[in-house]
């Protein structure tokens, strides 16, 4: 079994900037609010990200799990 590890530092990053973004308290301060608003967009763009990374690879594997399944159907028939 092959493991990727992009998806897994993909999520810790996302997650990572989400809290940042959090801890930032921009009152009163345009570039601040600008700069919370980036992280948090980033966070949550990240997080889907990992998401597609993981459903793709998830049918991948399933495709390739059928194509194994028809293969053998087709040598079984003697021909």
């Amino acid at each position: 079994m092959k493991l990727n590890i992009k998806t897994p530092v993909l999520v810790t990053v996302s997650i990572v900037l989400i809290i940042v973004s959090s801890m930032l308290r921009p009152e009163g301060s345009t570039v601040l609010g600008a700069l919370q608003t980036l992280l948090l967009g980033l966070g949550i763009l990240g997080c889907l990200m990992a998401f597609l990374r993981f459903t793709k690879s998830a049918t991948v594997k399933g495709k390739d799990a059928d194509k194994g399944k028809s293969k053998n159907k087709g040598n079984s028939k003697g021909k």
